[in-house]
């Protein structure tokens, strides 16, 4: 007896559009050496001639390892869009790993490529994307919160806020006060919100080698999960120095762009990265390096770029489902925004996000608010 199998039909690309949005925060972030009350993103909008649209994004991070909104839009109209037309989403990865070898200098246009066709073909074939991604090892996830304001007062009123909402998990912001100050917030988080407290701080390269000895010692008895990028990406050999001498795991940010840096982190004592979409070319490329950091046993933190709409913020909490190790917290940051370009923005229940099961991304853009804040 022999069954016949229809082929599904192809799921061709219509049009193409890219938008650079510039985005009000809710509040003043504070990070080392750095003041925002705006943001820079790029979305990418992919409609198939079945009507079907599918969303991705990518924020403007260059000392992340990205691109300015300038150079994405550009990487986008100069190689991107041509190369999309008429292409069948259906061969998705095949469509990502040729625009990683036409547009070898624009990941992170790249990248939000990625997610709009994950959310597209996930819509076709009527599946969220974590099935697309190897299906969910998790239905919901605890949000890391991010702590950086410029005093200690500050630090602890918004966190005992933010514990009142049901986040047990803080990120604090290191390099915005001094080092003494950094000292005494992480010492008081801990006496204050006691043992069921997860805290993990993050220097954004702000610390020298002395700066962040004295306070990985300073802070060993706190519990401190993991400090990231202390040194600056290029302190390869301060790096190393502490993270194999460190009484607090060390994790790297900054420092890691490709698959090449995270095995060189392994192999430096580093014990974690940091995994953003904008920096390894999309939701495919996270994946791949989710995996490779099991196989070295590193432990992961999924982050958006301060601060990345609901679509990021969406596809974010679709890898938190399926990647392996996602122990040092998962940072979605829409909602450190003041205006948002989804209908319905994903919000934490009881300390938690709760993974979306609708078709592909699972979310509803707003396209007026899209115009609204177009960058001049």
């Amino acid at each position: 007896m022999t069954t016949s199998i229809k082929l599904a039909e192809p799921l061709l690309i219509k049009r193409v559009e890219a938008f650079g949005l510039q985005l009000p925060l809710n509040k003043i972030v504070l990070m080392a050496g750095v003041e925002l009350s705006t943001v820079e993103n790029l979305l990418i909008r992919i409609e198939a001639q079945n009507g079907l649209v599918g969303w991705g994004e990518a924020s403007s991070a260059p000392s992340h390892g990205g691109a300015s909104l300038t150079d994405m839009l550009a990487s986008f109209h100069q190689e991107i869009h041509p190369f999309l037309i008429g292409k069948n989403v259906l061969e998705l990865s095949g469509i990502t790993n040729q625009l990683n070898q036409i547009a070898k200098n624009a990941k992170s246009t790249v990248a939000a490529v990625d997610v709009a066709l994950y959310d597209l073909l996930g819509k076709h074939l009527g599946v969220p994307v974590h099935v697309l991604l190897g299906g969910q090892k998790r239905d919901k996830v605890p949000p890391l919160w991010l702590i950086g304001n410029s005093s200690i007062e500050k630090d602890l009123a918004e966190s005992q806020l933010k514990w009142e909402q049901g986040y047990r998990f803080f990120k604090l912001k290191l390099g915005v006060k001094s080092l003494d100050d950094d000292i005494a917030l992480t010492i008081a988080m801990r006496e204050k919100f006691g043992d069921t407290l997860q805290i993990c701080a993050d220097a954004n390269m702000g610390m020298n080698l002395e700066q962040a000895t004295q306070y990985v010692q300073a802070v060993k008895n706190t519990g401190l999960a993991y400090l990231e990028q202390p040194l600056h990406k290029k302190d390869l050999q301060g790096i190393r120095t502490l993270a194999q001498s460190s009484p607090i795991p060390i994790g790297l940010d900054e420092s890691v762009t490709s698959t090449d840096e995270i095995l060189n982190a392994a192999k430096d004592g580093v014990q974690g990265v940091s995994l953003k979409t904008l920096k390894l070319g999309g939701l495919s490329g996270v994946i791949g390096a989710g995996h490779l950091c099991e196989a070295f046993n590193l432990q992961i933190n999924l982050a958006s770029k301060m601060a990345e709409t609901g679509i990021g913020a969406a596809a974010l909490l679709h890898l938190s489902a399926v990647l392996p190790n996602v122990n040092w917290g998962v940072s979605p940051t829409h909602l450190y925004l003041a205006a948002d370009v989804v209908s319905h923005q994903d919000q934490p229940n009881q300390g938690f996000f709760q993974i979306s099961s609708l078709p592909g991304l699972g979310i509803e853009v707003n396209e007026t608010i899209i115009q609204k804040y177009i960058a001049q």
